[in-house]
């Protein structure tokens, strides 16, 4: 049994200075704010004496005021004698859950200095968890004696046969989680059932184990990720795959997505869907662009459709080209100093992150009262804060009026105002590719991915796996 005093939940709530404002006996001082947590371990063991609990602590909330590293070694010596037979270490409470539940931009192990400072403290056993980066780094953490156990959750979401594959040498078929928490840790405050970008059979497994007893020759244009993970699976069920790609390389978006800072974990889904594309022997041609006489020609049973998605371009009145957030992040960085993006969703913020450390000086404007509006709020919360470090200009309620003459000129709330700029960048969204809309309603043919419907690689690479499911 494990007893839950972490996350700002009930009993953190009566842990935490600042949040327990009680004056009686569970309140006030540290014996009193420990009393209800205590009174709890001790009634659990003396009605279960036979029964093993552990105790899941903050080792520090990460809030001002609250329960600190320095109450939480005390507070564990206190379990410790009171029966708790087992420590679970995390962290945070829910304006600071990314340190209990950590995405792409918080360093891998945030809490391992908590939990070696609680070890040295403590007798029973100490369990380790959030983000604690590679195979090797867990059993470092175990052989460096800095914890007894390690807590994985979402690395078993990802890839529940992870360590049968590592003792079976087949390191290279792990499907690694990437913390980018969008299918698991998001869809479940959505009220949604769980699921993981490298992993869409997540509690479907049985539903992709079918195999199919009339294989079909399947050809798929498109490399990105619905490409990818609809050749992928189609192959696995038994058909004969090829995929076709314009680029030199496969990933499509997926390798814009991993260029801004702290996204490089996204690189791992397009290396893990490479080697299965390998293991399942789908056949890749890459620098091949198909037409739309071509592929009416192609002689296969059926043919998917991944084209992708384009950036939206608006009309501006300009005398300058403005780039596009795509073009930036392939590469093509603006020559001039003062850079305005056109766009304060995800693309346009991590644009502008990652022109920030180019050192340019960069204006985000975004036409909503907000920016970032359908952003996870835990990466929202973790990206303005950095944004707000590198000192990002962000304009909102904003309406592009003329850029002429270095000058990007703008009204916000009613107000006529200027901004200096050398280079424009627009972040507007995306459009699905139309080149093969007239196949639509052909039997032969099925649209994926992004040139269906605009989403995102969560959504994308489940598209991809789902169409096998109906092939």
């Amino acid at each position: 049994m494990e007893l839950h005093f972490a996350h700002g939940w009930f009993v953190n709530q009566f842990l935490s200075p600042d949040t327990n404002k009680r004056t009686d006996e569970y309140g006030g001082d540290f014996e009193g704010r420990t009393k209800f947590a205590l009174d709890i371990l001790r009634k659990v063991k003396k009605t279960i004496p036979e029964m093993t609990v552990f105790c899941r602590i903050n080792g520090s909330d990460f809030t001002e005021g609250g329960f600190t590293i320095e109450e939480s070694v005390r507070f564990t010596k206190l379990l410790e004698y009171h029966g708790a037979d087992a420590l679970d270490i995390s962290s945070g409470v829910s304006s600071t859950s990314e340190y209990h539940i950590s995405p792409m931009g918080i360093e891998d192990k945030p809490l391992i200095g908590i939990v070696k400072k609680i070890k040295e403290n403590v007798t029973i056993p100490v369990i380790a968890v959030d983000k604690l980066g590679s195979v090797y780094d867990w059993e470092k953490i175990l052989e460096d004696g800095i914890a007894d156990f390690i807590g994985i959750a979402r690395g078993f979401i990802g890839d529940p046969d992870l360590v049968e594959k590592l003792i079976k040498g087949q390191e290279q078929d792990i499907r690694y989680c990437i913390h980018c928490n969008q299918a698991c840790i998001a869809y479940i405050q959505k009220g949604l059932s769980v699921s993981c970008m490298i992993n869409p059979e997540v509690g479907r497994e049985k539903e992709f184990e079918i195999k199919t007893d009339k294989p079909l020759n399947i050809a798929v244009i498109g490399g990105g990720p619905a490409g990818m993970s609809a050749a992928k699976y189609l192959a696995k069920k038994g058909h004969n795959v090829t995929l076709f790609e314009k680029e030199d390389k496969l990933g499509g978006q997926l390798n814009v997505a991993k260029v801004p800072p702290h996204k490089e974990e996204i690189g791992k889904v397009t290396e893990y869907l490479e080697n299965e594309l390998k293991k399942y022997n789908v056949k890749v041609h890459l620098n091949k662009k198909i037409s739309l006489q071509e592929i009416k020609e192609m002689p296969y049973d059926k043919i998917v459709i991944a084209t992708g998605s384009k950036p939206a371009k608006i009309n501006l009145d300009a005398d300058i080209n403005p780039y596009t957030a795509v073009e930036v992040l392939e590469g093509n960085i603006p020559k001039g100093k003062d850079i305005a993006i056109i766009g304060g969703g995800l693309t346009g913020l991590e644009t502008a992150e990652y022109l920030s450390k180019k050192g340019k000086n960069v204006t985000v404007l975004e036409m909503k009262e907000e920016v970032g509006e359908n952003i996870y709020p835990m990466i929202k919360k973790l990206l303005l804060n950095r944004l707000k470090e590198l000192k990002v200009n962000i304009i909102t309620n904003a309406s592009i009026k003329k850029i002429s003459g270095g000058k990007l000129m703008y009204t916000s709330n009613d107000t006529y105002k200027v901004v200096k700029v050398d280079d424009v960048v627009l972040a507007v969204g995306n459009l699905p590719d139309t080149e093969f809309e007239e196949l639509k309603n052909e039997d032969r043919y099925y649209f994926i991915g992004d040139c269906k419907t605009v989403a995102s690689a969560v959504e994308a690479i489940r598209d991809g796996a789902e169409l096998s499911l109906i092939i």
